[in-house]
């Protein structure tokens, strides 16, 4: 019994790493000499089998522990109809085959993040975590030793930077968001009281590096803003009247700050190698709307949007003029996929489960409490300038997912 307990998390590790899309698409740019950086709407088939895979034992998994699954879901309403919606969308899809396809994966993906949920509890999910995220830093280290030509790349963006890191990650935004997300997770437990949080704390140094070696402005914000917010969510557990004094004089400096930063914005953006269109995306925003205002409601279909020079992808690559796969933006992209309805019904799951996170580390005493808040502000601001809502085969989505159904009331492992 043991033995299958620790091959169950053997098995979870490297799910887990898999879905931060760790060395396959690396490895497969690097033999066939193709890109994947753009995607395209078909897709690579060899890289579909590993995810796949997962999701059919995770699905056996589930079934072995249904009970506990169904209570968990009770009150996950929400999750699964914003799934559902997306595996609906088929019959107003744009391109149905590809909407298909992809709502099962994203059906995998938050199968994989419920039975996370309900198979192991917060300081088991932090462990397997530090376990994944520390094996992505270590391996980006070994792999830039072993094949520096291919771990360390000029910057597509901005020649200026010269060499990136991007470790085994097909892009230095990838790289950084992973190393970002770890560094969190890694923090979390050398700040607890682990057997292993000294050996965490040498990992978070090797991550935090790498996140500042991969030069993705995005990923360094949102450390330095995250890790700035830090005391702010310890400060839930105070006494009230204390907590409403820090929370006011915060908001008194976020307040003063941003004046600052919006009087000198040309002066900020350029120290970070942006403009004020911030390197096209407000372009590509723009074309995005015009498009959503001709299907408000429903959308285009899941994922059936961005197609490259087909549909309506071909008019926003147009009108920014840039070859842009996807909206650099969480919620416009769901709005393209689902309309407005599958945006209200994720931003009221949203909303519900950040509310119960506040209350989840106000009831906790330990630095594992402070994670599923973390990881939700961790999501809110990648979404800015990324997009991790709703995709398939996506740590991130998992992440969420195993994180909605943790802090439902039903959840027994929560």
């Amino acid at each position: 019994m043991k033995l299958l307990l620790s091959a169950e998390k053997v098995f979870t590790v490297l799910s887990l790493l898999t879905l931060t899309g760790a060395w396959f698409p690396r490895l497969y740019e690097i033999v066939t000499g193709e890109s994947l950086i753009v995607l395209t709407s078909e897709g690579v088939a060899a890289l579909q089998f590993p995810f796949y895979s997962i999701y059919i034992m995770t699905f056996a998994l589930v079934f072995l522990r249904w009970k506990k699954v169904t209570r968990a879901l009770v009150k996950g309403k929400l999750l699964l109809l914003l799934v559902a919606i997306a595996i609906v969308s088929i019959l107003w899809s744009d391109a149905p085959i590809i909407t298909l396809r992809r709502s099962l994966a994203v059906a995998g993906a938050t199968s994989f993040g419920i039975y996370f949920a309900t198979r192991y509890n917060q300081e088991e999910q932090l462990h397997l975590l530090a376990w994944t995220f520390g094996l992505a830093a270590l391996s980006s280290i070994l792999f830039t030793i072993v094949l520096p030509a291919y771990a360390i790349v000029p910057d597509a963006t901005n020649a200026a930077l010269g060499a990136v890191w991007q470790g085994v990650y097909i892009h230095k935004n990838v790289f950084g968001r992973i190393m970002t997300l770890g560094t969190l997770v890694l923090i979390i437990v050398a700040f607890s009281r682990s057997k292993y949080r000294y050996l965490a704390w040498i990992i978070v140094s090797f991550a935090a590096s790498q996140v500042l070696l991969s030069f993705s402005t995005s990923s360094w914000i949102i450390l330095a803003t995250i890790l700035a917010v830090f005391p702010l969510y310890r400060a839930l557990r105070w006494n009230f009247s204390w907590m409403l004094l820090l929370y006011i004089a915060a908001a008194i400096f976020c307040g003063s700050l941003a004046i600052v930063i919006m009087s000198n914005l040309d002066i900020v953006l350029n120290s970070l190698g942006k403009d004020l269109t911030l390197t096209g995306r407000t372009k590509v925003w723009s074309a995005v709307m015009e498009k959503i205002g001709e299907r408000p409601w429903l959308g285009y279909g899941y994922s059936a949007f961005w197609r490259g020079d087909e549909g309506g992808s071909a008019y926003v690559r147009l009108a920014s003029g840039w070859k842009v796969a996807f909206s650099h933006n969480g919620l416009l992209d769901l709005w393209l996929d689902l309309g407005l309805i599958g945006v209200s019904v994720y931003l009221l799951g949203f909303f519900k489960s950040y509310t119960q996170a506040i209350t989840w580390v106000r009831w906790s005493k330990t630095s594992y409490g402070l994670w599923y808040l973390i990881l939700l502000t961790f999501i809110f601001l990648t979404n800015f300038s990324e997009s991790t809502i709703l995709k398939s085969n996506d740590i991130f989505w998992v992440l969420y997912t195993a994180t909605y159904v943790s802090l439902s009331p039903s959840s027994t492992n929560a």
